[in-house]
């Protein structure tokens, strides 16, 4: 006897979500892979990294496993933030990075700072090397050029936003910018 069409609906409905569950831990994976990538590639310490969902009712909440930080978004993006910090004698600050990122059939779009798009088949060391380089870049060049470029122009043209509030946070040491 053949099943009957609310049973297939039924068997469909488990399938669709065990292909979300694995999709999820693919891109949870994917998202482990890349943070933990940049940590190594830059010798970041990895207690200065930590992650913050960008939405929700734990928006802003940091967390220690970036699963606990990532949502998708309507765009069809997982988003999750990435929070860098850095600590000198005078102080210590921190950024916060939006991720977002999409696995597709044969590739995954890693979207930074809402300009660039990478594509990479794999998150091999290799293939995510000009991510990291990218992201490296742009903490440097906000904190070589925040300052000049906040006064001549408010900010454009850097990648990571700066804001009167930011650059006061940073002289005090006390920085966490998001």
């Amino acid at each position: 006897m053949s099943q009957s069409r609310f049973h297939e609906l039924c068997k469909s409905l488990e399938d669709a979500r065990a292909r979300f569950a694995g999709y999820h831990s693919e891109c949870v994976l994917f998202a482990a892979t890349l943070s933990r990538g940049l940590t190594e590639y830059a010798n970041w310490p990895r207690e200065l990294v930590a992650y913050e969902p960008l939405a929700g009712p734990n928006a802003g909440t940091p967390t220690q496993k970036i699963e606990d930080a990532m949502h998708l978004g309507e765009d069809a993006f997982w988003h999750v933030g990435l929070k860098l910090a850095l600590e000198v004698p005078k102080g210590r600050d921190a950024m916060l990075l939006e991720i977002r990122f999409k696995k597709l059939e044969t590739r995954y779009i890693i979207s930074l700072f809402g300009l660039e798009d990478f594509e990479v088949a794999a998150p091999t060391p290799e293939a995510l090397q000009p991510i990291y380089e990218a992201i490296l870049n742009a903490v440097k060049r906000h904190y070589d050029y925040g300052l000049r470029l906040f006064l001549e122009n408010g900010g454009r043209g850097l990648k990571i936003p700066i804001s009167n509030q930011r650059l006061l946070e940073m002289a005090r040491g006390a920085g966490g910018a998001g």
